[in-house]
């Protein structure tokens, strides 16, 4: 419940906090937190969803791949054995 003044700007109504522009705790000081593993990166090196979705799924194929291979090749050594 936020009422908008003559002036445009908002106000707080019915001690209800408009928490897009304060924080409910009284805590003005503290800054917003964002997500800081992509935001740090530059805009150049930053991936959207599907860019990682795909990604994971290529490292996950390559992944299984390689624990196959390891497995035949363990297997040949045990039959050497």
């Amino acid at each position: 419940m936020v009422a908008v003044t003559k002036n445009g700007s908002k106000a707080d109504v019915g001690g209800v906090v408009d928490t897009i522009n304060k924080r409910v705790s009284g805590k003005n000081w503290k800054i917003q937190k964002t997500a800081t593993a992509r935001n740090q990166q530059p805009k150049q090196l930053r991936k959207n969803w599907d860019q990682r979705s795909k990604e994971r799924a290529r490292n996950d194929a390559t992944k299984s791949l390689e624990k196959q291979l390891k497995a035949e090749k363990q297997a040949e050594k045990d039959v050497c054995r």
